[in-house]
């Protein structure tokens, strides 16, 4: 190796992260390909915010909605535009987030409010 091969190495290096650097414009079309995600969060996000309202059923049975809407999502969209959604097979995806979201408005149906 010789002396000007070692420097030359980590400005391309560097030059590569450079152009890979996310500009505000990329960054919100990354964001924007999430959508299915930010759906299904942000109808959690809206429960959890009922129950801190004083009002725990009716959070519950609207967390379990979004973990419900999460599942149907991720059965009806292709792998590459599942996002964050896609996190194993899609059949296990949907199996689980069924599961916890049929459980969880089971639950909230069944458990008496807190006193």
């Amino acid at each position: 190796m010789t002396v000007t091969e070692g420097p030359a190495r980590k400005r391309s290096r560097w030059a590569t992260a450079a152009e890979r650097r996310m500009t505000p414009a990329s960054w919100f079309r990354a964001v924007f390909r999430q959508w299915p995600f930010l759906i299904a969060l942000g109808i959690v996000i809206a429960g959890v915010l009922v129950v801190v309202d004083d009002h725990f059923k009716r959070g519950t049975v609207i967390i379990a909605g979004g973990v419900c809407v999460a599942a149907f999502l991720r059965m009806i969209l292709p792998n590459s535009r599942a996002g964050l959604l896609g996190v194993r097979s899609r059949f296990l995806d949907v199996l689980t987030l069924g599961f916890l979201g049929g459980g969880t408005l089971i639950a909230a149906l069944i458990v008496p409010p807190p006193s």
